[in-house]
């Protein structure tokens, strides 16, 4: 069962996935015609699942799910990551490369490889205010609250 993002519960699950790139609006409406119809038949042990999702700054996916409505088991969130493989084929992006880091520059979002950020962040190009997206959140409230960090705020801290 699908409901509107706003109206999931601060308290949900959630699983962040990016895009080295913006999505142009032919993705979009493939990530949410994809999505929708993922999310509105999503069971777990045959039973539905509240839940949600989001195309935040037009290039992270969000799918949250309120597990107060009912858990969520290993089988379904591997049906979720077969749906983001889907829509990566789909849109030929690959969505689940955790090896990018997205970060602020100004007001536009760039993106760049784990092992590049690292040089930056030790030759000083970086520095420990950089705003940087941070994709390992785990629930709506952390979403709200944790999502764009400064480095010096994240596990990338280590680096400085």
């Amino acid at each position: 069962m699908i409901v509107d993002f706003k109206n999931i519960p601060l308290d949900s699950r959630i699983w962040v996935y990016q895009s080295c790139i913006d999505f142009n609006e032919n993705q979009v409406n493939i990530i949410n015609e994809k999505c929708t119809l993922f999310l509105k038949n999503w069971k777990a042990h045959g039973n539905d699942l509240e839940s949600s999702f989001l195309v935040k700054n037009n290039r992270f996916i969000i799918i949250a799910v309120n597990e107060s409505y009912n858990s969520i088991g290993g089988c379904s969130i591997d049906y979720s990551l077969q749906l983001i493989k889907e829509i990566s084929d789909k849109i030929n992006l690959d969505l689940l490369d955790r090896l990018k880091i997205n970060y602020r520059l100004g007001e536009e979002i760039d993106s760049i490889k784990l092992s590049d950020l690292k040089n930056k962040i030790k030759s000083g190009s970086f520095s420990p205010e950089t705003i940087i997206f941070n994709t390992t959140v785990k629930t709506k409230e952390e979403l709200n609250d944790n999502f764009e960090i400064s480095i010096n705020s994240s596990w990338l801290s280590k680096f400085i």
